[in-house]
């Protein structure tokens, strides 16, 4: 996006922050969840493409359908199964009662298990990147390549202004919501008729879901986490002020390198496709097994 905005737009964006991290689990491994029928409950998934290409993982965003993925998807297809996350609560999907990016988290983790995905290349954009970061330094073992797209570990923000931003889209009204969604991601690409269908489902998730989304990030911090990714990390930032925040953010992870791509907004891979996939192209080859 071409300059920071708002607050309530940052929470979109879905990089997170203000408060002290959270402890982990004590326990890191969960051998019950290993067997092949484990069904995730934080998100559902899209299993496409083939070939010997290490598996593809794809989490979109706060809200967003899966769908925000599939040029992506089918470029990567190609050469690598992918798997298209929509998580729990947005665009239609049943909410759960837990924090969500956790949730997300763990089940994943599960998941990669259960299906035996061997250390999978994981792509994130906005609150799907922060999902990633959480992944990559939560579990440096279990995953391969990451790729995030315009996010970041940590977003400003102390517990008064998550309470504030999680009721704002909690008690929405329908009216509010719908104008509140549209507002938003409008402005987060540069071909904004790329976004309406993806309104049209944005605006069937929970909203509660939206808030206590929002309202987890805000209260998580991942900025010392993240020195303990060991995986290759390729950031791939939209050309606005918020690359700053990501660049400042993320130079404790050891193996990274990030690339702003000029022209873009927010959704970098709807704006510039070519470029988009040349580095990601460059990046995965670099980093083959």
């Amino acid at each position: 996006m071409g300059q920071i905005i708002p607050a309530i737009a940052l929470a979109l964006l879905a990089a997170c922050g203000g408060a002290q991290p959270r402890e982990p689990a004590p326990s890191r491994d969960h051998p019950f969840a290993r067997g092949e029928d484990f069904e995730p409950v934080a998100f559902g998934v899209e299993v496409d493409g083939d070939g010997d290409g290490a598996p593809v993982i794809l989490i979109p965003g706060l809200g967003c359908p899966g769908e925000v993925w599939t040029e992506v998807a089918e470029h990567l297809g190609e050469n690598h199964e992918t798997h298209t996350l929509t998580l729990s609560g947005f665009a239609g999907g049943e909410a759960i009662d837990e924090p969500l990016s956790e949730a997300v988290r763990r089940d994943l983790t599960r998941y990669i298990r259960a299906k035996k995905l061997s250390h999978p290349i994981i792509i994130g954009h906005s609150m799907g990147g922060f999902i990633a970061y959480w992944m990559a330094s939560y579990h440096p073992e279990l995953v391969g390549p990451i790729i995030i797209v315009d996010a970041s570990p940590a977003l400003s923000g102390d517990l008064e202004d998550a309470k504030n931003l999680r009721d704002r889209w909690r008690n929405a009204s329908d009216a509010q919501f719908f104008g509140q969604v549209r507002a938003k991601f409008m402005s987060m690409t540069r071909h904004p008729e790329r976004m309406k269908p993806i309104i049209d489902l944005i605006v069937k998730s929970d909203r509660r879901a939206i808030g206590d989304a929002i309202f987890e990030m805000m209260q998580t911090n991942l900025t010392k986490d993240v020195a303990n990714i060991v995986a290759p990390v390729l950031i791939v930032a939209a050309d606005g002020g918020y690359r700053h925040r990501i660049k400042a953010q993320t130079e404790v992870i050891p193996d990274h390198e990030m690339v702003v791509l000029p022209g873009t907004g927010h959704f970098v891979m709807w704006d510039d496709p070519a470029a988009f996939f040349r580095v990601v192209d460059r990046f995965l080859d670099e980093h083959a097994d």
